[in-house]
């Protein structure tokens, strides 16, 4: 199954949320692309708290052009 890297800026740090989502990446074939992903996205944002991106199967990813909200 396909992988994404969803998420972007939340309204604060409950991360309940989603105010600025970023555009989703993927689809990845494995979990480990998604994480390399995932890991530049979250290392250029690390000095924003209410910013998170998370890794999420295929089924659990927001429909193209949709919002990019997915409940933690």
């Amino acid at each position: 199954m396909p992988f994404y890297v969803v998420g972007g800026m939340y309204e604060d740090t409950t991360f309940v949320r989603l105010v600025r989502p970023e555009p989703t990446s993927g689809p990845f074939a494995t979990y480990e692309e998604a994480e390399d992903e995932w890991s530049g996205r979250a290392r250029s944002t690390i000095d924003l708290a209410t910013v998170r991106f998370r890794i999420v199967e295929a089924d659990e990813a927001p429909p193209a052009g949709g919002p990019a909200h997915i409940e933690a």
